[in-house]
């Protein structure tokens, strides 16, 4: 367990340091968004670049791997759906809102962060697998749930090709992206760039924890908290357990597995506030459901590190 308080301590310790500072008044809305924009347009993207380019690439796409993290995460995603028609009597167009939000890992701000401090370098590939793939399959399904499932008469069909262009130009899959080619092509980077990328990929795990304790320090924690914990429910407890089940099923390699089920554990990630912001939608409950998790996730990511442990793993 001291092992396990090392790599977790640290991790969340810079999440508490940013939000008693935002919550104090030192650090404001500006400075939030700021640094959230730093990280996710010049800090993350040089980190996932540089790793990519000289990371080992598999010579066969790990389909086994891909299908035990995706499916049990579509099969929440209509969960989340279906909770929310059937249950909670959401519209159609808040119903997106909550699929995304039981099914979308925070990968970037906290996920990466606890995967490489826990399993080092080696884990680089299948994390940077799960997450290059995460936007790119999420967005364009809850682009569909909100604006044509959940279409609104006066909506058009340009919001929803913008949508698409956005997840196809976000930086981080572009950095993923251009990462693997210059990997293919091995082409290699010149020695003052190299210097560069180094610098701001150092600068990416402590901006992304940070900036999530500075985005989480806005929420309110207040009202009605029913569907919120149903929803952290179905994103830090079932979606773990369910990938842990299909990697188990699909025979994936340990180190891979515990990768995956780390990763599934991980709360609603902070792309789910943003597409219930942009569309108006169930903001209270979103930003709730964040905070619920990511406080549970102290607990859950313990664990799940110190069931590794026993095992001898890491």
């Amino acid at each position: 367990m001291n092992v396990v308080m090392e790599i977790v301590a640290p991790i969340f310790g810079i999440v508490l340091l940013s939000f008693v500072l935002a919550r104090r008044g030192v650090f404001g809305v500006e400075a939030s968004d700021g640094l959230t924009r730093f990280m996710f347009y010049v800090a993350i993207p040089a980190m996932l670049y540089r790793t990519m380019a000289t990371t080992d690439l598999p010579v066969l796409i790990p389909w086994r791997y891909i299908l035990a993290f995706y499916v049990p995460s579509f099969t929440l995603f209509i969960v989340g759906m279906l909770m929310a028609r059937h249950i909670y009597r959401w519209n159609r167009a808040d119903q997106g809102i909550a699929a995304i939000s039981s099914s979308y890992s925070n990968m970037v701000m906290l996920g990466f962060p606890l995967v490489i401090s826990a399993f080092g370098e080696s884990a680089a590939l299948p994390l940077f697998i799960l997450l290059a793939l995460q936007s790119t399959l999420l967005f364009p399904l809850t682009t569909w749930a909100l604006e044509i499932y959940g279409r609104d008469p006066q909506s058009s069909q340009g919001s929803i090709l913008r949508s698409v262009v956005s997840v196809l130009f976000n930086p981080v899959i572009l950095s993923l992206f251009a990462g693997v080619i210059s990997n293919v092509m091995s082409l290699e980077i010149p020695g003052p760039a190299e210097r560069v990328l180094d610098l701001l990929a150092a600068a990416a795990p402590a901006c992304a924890l940070f900036a999530l304790g500075l985005g989480l320090a806005q929420y309110e924690f207040r009202g009605d908290l029913g569907c919120s914990i149903a929803i952290t429910v179905l994103k830090c407890i079932v979606h773990p357990l369910l990938v842990w089940i299909a990697c188990t099923v699909f025979q994936v390699d340990q180190l891979w597995t515990q990768v995956a089920v780390l990763l599934a554990a991980m709360p609603t990630g902070i792309n789910a506030f943003i597409f219930a912001h942009k569309y108006g939608v169930r903001v209270s409950i979103v930003t709730k459901s964040i905070l619920i998790g990511t406080l549970l996730s102290v607990l859950s990511i313990s664990l799940l590190l110190n069931s590794y442990q026993i095992r001898g793993v890491n």
